[in-house]
């Protein structure tokens, strides 16, 4: 099944005042763009790019690392999802409102059955940009290929950016500090467990034989929330199936929320309007765009609360209108950043901590058992997954994990992971330290047999600093599936961007 889980974190002990740190200011933009996947003997697809580019490097303030996901919303393959990263730079033309923007992307995926060979997908793009004031619009050539299969060519694509900026922090030996004006940002992320009541229509085609049994079906994945003002925000909602029959199902929706308070700032009316690809697990979703909407309350405990929602999905191409109940469990986070950017060190206050975090790309290679996946063939001796892992520190030695794995070479293009655990690490030298992994959650497609797609993995290795922000490393361990057959060991390759972020109580 494929699920696309990422961050969730804990409280961490209170922070001493009086450290201090400097803050770096990033530039980011949210892109949605739309473009087509060139097909063979049946309709191109309606690709719908979501992602992210960031301009995290300091010396080259012009280039930027995109994460994106390239996911069909129309066409004959719903369920088609690709995840990935790449490069890109963005050069202003004269003194003027447009620039140019060029950049490559690889990641991996597949599924719907699509001819997707092992699951690589590359992206190269050249466009025209021309930028207003918080936000930008652009247009130009893109070829989008899955060169180990038969879909792919060259495209015209066509978008919208949105400007905004984040600040990380990090320790500084400063002797003086400046205690700037501050301004908040309100964030959280929920851990969601989602159970379908009702299906007016579908969830799979009326023709297939699934239609008539009874279904059980029930999501696992994660909100991530980043307000606009005091009740709106923007949402990013993902999730996959873990149970009824429907494992490889997973939605990537995208909207926008709005809190109402009820009482006092503890409890609190809750409404979202989303969209977004979904597909997968025989799901009758039409092209793969599904529109969602949910009314709900939540409760907050302070920077913990609870979210409990009843929702409906619907496929405007598609066999797949159903009613969900959704329970959630939140971390609320209160981020603080300076108001201008004077490049002074800062001194922490009382209530205000310092937290962790990581971004982390991963290449995974699987060593799987000789046994016969689903379609009565022996595994490869070996395949490759592009992964991407994100963490939070807890103390000095353990964090929180949240990945998620995409198979690019191999014979499985529709299979994809995600993850959630824990890490312990141990410095034993002043830039390196070993560690240990455990996580659970839930995988699946490309004919892997993993029962209903729960799993476990746990494993070892090393991590080295190579500067303030980058550490490389290396892990090894087993996965292994509560159900099915595969188990298999694997090796990790990664390398790590490190950054920090204030929060005030």
């Amino acid at each position: 099944m494929k699920n696309f889980f990422c961050l969730f974190s804990a409280l961490l002990f209170l922070q001493l005042p009086g450290q201090e740190v400097e803050f770096r200011n990033h530039k980011i933009n949210y892109k949605l763009s739309y473009e087509t996947l060139k097909m063979q003997g049946e309709e191109d697809i309606g690709m719908a790019g979501i992602g992210a580019d960031m301009f995290i490097f300091e010396k080259l303030p012009n280039l930027y690392l995109t994460l994106n996901s390239y996911s069909a919303i129309t066409g004959e393959r719903p369920g088609l999802i690709s995840f990935g990263a790449g490069l890109g730079y963005v050069q202003p033309l004269f003194n003027s409102h447009f620039a140019l923007d060029a950049g490559v992307f690889v990641g991996g995926g597949g599924g719907a059955n699509a001819p997707d060979g092992g699951g690589l997908i590359t992206r190269e793009h050249l466009n025209l940009l021309y930028r207003f004031k918080g936000f930008s619009i652009f247009g130009g050539y893109s070829r989008l290929d899955f060169p180990t299969g038969s879909m792919g060519g060259n495209n015209l694509n066509f978008g919208v950016s949105v400007s905004s900026s984040f600040d990380t922090a990090h320790m500084t030996s400063a002797n003086s500090a400046d205690d700037t004006e501050m301004k908040n940002h309100k964030f959280r992320i929920t851990m969601l467990g989602t159970r379908y009541l009702k299906f007016f229509e579908g969830p799979f085609p009326p023709s297939s034989p699934a239609n008539s049994r009874e279904n059980n079906s029930q999501l696992l994945g994660v909100e991530i929330d980043k307000f606009i003002n005091n009740r709106f925000y923007a949402a990013l909602k993902l999730n996959g199936a873990v149970t009824g029959g429907i494992d490889g199902y997973m939605s990537y929706l995208i909207g926008f929320g709005y809190e109402q308070p009820l009482w006092k700032n503890s409890l609190s009316l809750d409404a979202q309007a989303l969209l977004g690809p979904s597909g997968g697990g025989g799901v009758d979703t039409g092209g793969g765009g599904i529109v969602q909407g949910t009314l709900g309350l939540r409760a907050d405990f302070g920077e913990y609360g609870l979210k409990a929602g009843l929702g409906q999905s619907y496929a405007p191409e598609g066999n797949f209108n159903g009613t969900f109940f959704e329970l959630g469990l939140t971390r609320n986070f209160n981020f603080i950043s300076p108001q201008s950017q004077n490049n002074q060190p800062y001194r922490l206050k009382i209530g205000e901590k310092l937290h962790g975090f990581g971004l982390e790309f991963l290449n995974r290679t699987y060593f799987p058992p000789r046994r016969l996946d689903k379609n009565n063939k022996e595994y490869d001796k070996l395949f490759n997954l592009l992964g991407f892992q994100l963490s939070k520190d807890l103390n000095k030695n353990f964090s929180v994990l949240g990945s998620t794995y995409w198979a690019y070479q191999g014979s499985y293009g529709a299979y994809a992971e995600g993850w959630l655990g824990l890490q312990y690490a141990y410095p034993f030298a002043e830039n390196w330290s070993v560690d240990a992994r455990f996580l659970g959650g839930a995988a699946g497609g490309g004919g892997i047999d993993l029962g209903s797609g729960l799993a476990i993995q746990y494993g070892a290795g090393l991590a080295g600093n190579i500067s303030d922000s980058w550490v490389i490393s290396l892990n090894g361990g087993k996965m292994q599936g509560i159900k099915g057959n595969f188990n298999p060991y694997f090796l990790d390759l990664g390398i790590e961007y490190k950054f920090g972020q204030i929060s005030k109580k």
